[in-house]
């Protein structure tokens, strides 16, 4: 009874694996390998460079790749430069000992290693988003051929259950009475031989009947269960998808967020720089004294004494008389 059904599945699998087995045309290209990092302590006052990382590459096998073979693979080898990142953390931890000074070198490379991972993290979801995008699409394929198999079945239960009954085999019958009691002729005789036929055609579709309405309603009945199935399937990887979309949402803000930081460490260390070198130019700074000469000379007596005197007898003249002219030029004529 199930043989039918169990071909069309059969038959729906191999399409699949044919689907599967050519190459998507809509297929998201890997992304580049994710940016790492060089420790450079020296160089302070410009962001850390970003270079590519050997051991983060990414490599895709040449023949396609199932579903889950390929779900599996992007998870592992993210969690494989994961762990190398996490890794690297520990390395500028333990280079930083109890050095606190040290921790202005290594802050900004620690948060260059997360802004990667984050970046890994984003691209990564992205990519399994994708993943499950398309298997969705793809059982939603599945799904309508099995919805119009359903269709199908239910127009042929339809139409044997109007066939079911005597009223056609009692039409027929009444027909062939009535031939019979016409006079002989050859139209009469061919036509009876027509009803005959009929009627020996309709004892053979009322003996298959009752097989065929079961086998039809228990087909019917098993591609609805299928497909409510395929159904559920779908809207599970829907949902992984959305959530995959989540994660990279969350990882875009994340890595927006750490970029902010990590330029407020570049700022803060040519800040730094800035007031070391102050520091160590204010330490003993040299200042410029006269020469010894210089000195002698304006302590000696002379211009100095006179001009001070004449500017005492000028004061004296304006106090008294108030002429600044004229206790001016007074002043320059003696």
């Amino acid at each position: 009874m199930k043989r039918t059904l169990i071909l069309l599945l059969f038959s729906f699998a191999l399409v699949g694996v044919a689907l599967a087995q050519q190459p998507s045309p809509t297929a998201v290209p890997a992304p580049p390998p994710p940016p790492a990092e060089e420790v450079a302590p020296g160089i302070v006052g410009t962001a850390p460079s970003v270079v590519p990382d050997a051991h983060e590459a990414r490599e895709l096998p040449l023949d396609s790749e199932t579903f889950d073979v390929r779900v599996h693979r992007r998870v592992t080898e993210y969690n494989d430069r994961h762990q190398q990142r996490e890794l690297r953390q520990s390395s500028y931890d333990q280079a930083i000992g109890g050095d606190p000074g040290l921790g202005r070198f290594a802050d900004p490379r620690k948060v260059q290693v997360e802004l990667s991972d984050e970046l890994d993290r984003e691209r990564t979801s992205e990519e399994l988003s994708a993943d499950y995008a398309e298997q969705a699409h793809d059982i939603q394929g599945k799904a309508l051929a099995l919805q119009e198999f359903i269709t199908k079945r239910q127009q042929t239960l339809g139409e044997l259950n109007k066939h079911q009954g005597t009223s056609r085999r009692q039409d027929l019958e009444v027909a062939l009475a009535n031939l019979a009691r016409q006079p002989s002729s050859p139209e009469t005789l061919a036509a009876m031989r027509e009803i005959d036929r009929r009627l020996s055609e309709t004892d053979r579709s009322e003996q298959d009947l009752p097989a065929q309405l079961s086998q039809n309603q228990q087909e019917t009945s098993d591609a609805a269960e299928e497909l409510a199935k395929l159904q559920a399937l779908q809207q599970a990887y829907e949902k992984e998808a959305k959530t995959f979309t989540a994660d990279a949402l969350s990882a875009r803000q994340n890595r927006l967020r750490l970029a902010n930081k990590l330029e407020y460490f570049v700022v803060r260390a040519q800040a730094e720089d800035t007031l070391e070198q102050g520091r160590k130019a204010l330490e003993s700074p040299e200042h410029l004294a006269p020469s010894p000469q210089v000195e002698d000379l304006l302590r000696a007596p002379g211009s100095t004494t006179r001009s001070d005197a004449n500017l005492e007898k000028m004061r004296d003249c304006i106090q008294k008389s108030g002429d600044v002219r004229a206790c001016r030029q007074a002043a320059h004529q003696e």
